[in-house]
């Protein structure tokens, strides 16, 4: 069983044959348990012949006995690429900081554009929690929203609009901080539009801490508390009751660097599934302490323990991903877009 993967070198080299990434992936779909994906039975032989196919099984229900493979009504149904092209597609994925582009990872995996922009949305599509499996978020959560754009062209004369003056996509952004995080695209940043999302983001009894924003007010009285912070004031935390949203910020910058240093521009029609990715490594993390030590002017040594988040390893977050693939199937359209069957 492979355990870690350290580069796109090393997948390869783990899994010398198709077959062996076969393997990988039946392992991390079916586990223990090999399942039919159409009717859920667990009742399934594997086929064998010089006319067949490798990795195909054929379910044994007498109502059924229809074939399928470990690709079968997920992101990968019915493609003609090598699997060990996919496994090195999700580690360059889930291992760059801020994303990779479909034109870098083209180059890197030795197909053409096309089909590496297809690997990408194919991932991302695995990574929309869509059954709430990661569950709500409690403790303290910080919520924001952020404008999702570059920055308008500079034209002699005219002064651009920010923040909520401007047409540029809405994401409502919550991180809790311990470590979780959720984000979805919103129409309008008004009171009701973002209650019922935030209500079934985060549990009641948690502390609410937003900007001063007054769509936040009538929010706040579901929760056990609620702090705000008033930017235009220049407040930025508050020492007494330890408000601050430093850390939905900081979700908000991640998205701002991959739309710089990444991307460069994301479509509406796409920009959700971009969200879920860079949430996807946002909550794929694990607290480390780290020890540090300083000495002062008059020479005396001290210790200061600081949390630094660290991803967790590549190939845990590749489980995490495919367990849940099986009914997120993606198919190309006639002009290269997608379609979801």
């Amino acid at each position: 069983m492979i355990t870690e993967l350290k580069s796109v070198r090393d997948v390869w080299k783990k899994m010398p044959t198709e077959r062996h990434a076969r393997l990988f992936l039946e392992n991390a779909i079916w586990g223990d348990d090999r399942f039919f994906p159409h009717c859920g039975s667990l009742s399934s032989r594997p086929l064998r012949g010089a006319s067949v196919r490798p990795g195909v099984y054929e379910c044994i229900e007498r109502e059924c006995r229809r074939q399928f493979t470990v690709t079968t009504r997920t992101p990968l149904h019915a493609t003609k690429l090598d699997l060990r092209t996919w496994i090195p597609a999700m580690f360059l994925v889930l291992t760059s900081s801020k994303g990779i582009s479909s034109v870098v990872m083209s180059r890197i995996l030795g197909v053409n554009q096309k089909t590496a922009w297809k690997l990408g949305h194919a991932i991302r599509e695995m990574m929309d929690d869509r059954q709430g499996i990661a569950g709500r978020l409690s403790g303290v959560v910080e919520v924001d929203e952020a404008f999702v754009g570059g920055k308008p062209k500079f034209r002699h004369g005219v002064k651009n609009k920010r923040g909520r003056g401007t047409g540029k996509p809405i994401a409502l952004v919550a991180a809790a901080r311990n470590g979780q995080a959720r984000a979805v695209l919103i129409p309008n940043a008004r009171g009701r539009t973002m209650k019922p999302v935030i209500e079934g983001w985060i549990d009641p009894t948690s502390a609410l801490i937003t900007d001063k924003n007054p769509s936040y007010g009538k929010i706040g009285a579901s929760f056990a508390s609620h702090h705000t912070i008033q930017h235009n004031k220049r407040q930025y935390a508050n020492t007494k009751t330890g408000a601050h949203i430093n850390t939905v910020e900081a979700v908000n910058a991640v998205v701002q660097r991959a739309l710089i240093g990444v991307y460069h521009r994301l479509g509406r029609k796409h920009l959700q599934r971009y969200l879920d990715e860079i949430i996807w490594r946002w909550n794929h993390r694990t607290p480390e302490s780290k020890v540090r030590k300083r000495k002062s002017s008059s020479g005396l040594s001290t210790a200061q323990t600081t949390t630094v988040w660290r991803p967790i390893p590549v190939v845990d977050q590749m489980r995490g991903l495919l367990c849940g693939a099986v009914g997120r199937q993606m198919r190309r359209t006639p002009s290269w877009g997608l379609r979801w069957p």
